[in-house]
């Protein structure tokens, strides 16, 4: 949490921010355990990258899986975080 983000593309993961901001171009200087997380990947891929290694310890849960019961309790066109293990 708190990481500086600039100008980063974490749509394919994040979206439906509040206050509308755009995930297409996305800069904070606080960013949630989630779109660090999303931002961290976003970036290993440009640069390459071929294989991830996740500690599952110091993840952030909601961006990994998003288990039935938050599934039944947000609707999925309002959910901003789409699960890295749908994208895998």
């Amino acid at each position: 949490d708190g990481r500086y983000i600039q100008r980063t593309d974490v749509s394919p993961f994040i979206n439906n921010l509040p206050f509308g901001q755009d995930t297409t171009c996305f800069s904070t200087g606080d960013a949630s355990g989630s779109t660090s997380q999303a931002a961290n990947i976003v970036e290993a891929m440009e640069a390459g990258a071929t294989t991830f290694l996740v500690d599952e310890d110091t993840c952030a849960t909601n961006f990994m899986i998003r288990d039935a019961r938050m599934q039944a309790l947000v609707a999925p066109e309002k959910e901003p975080i789409t699960a890295f293990i749908q994208k895998v």
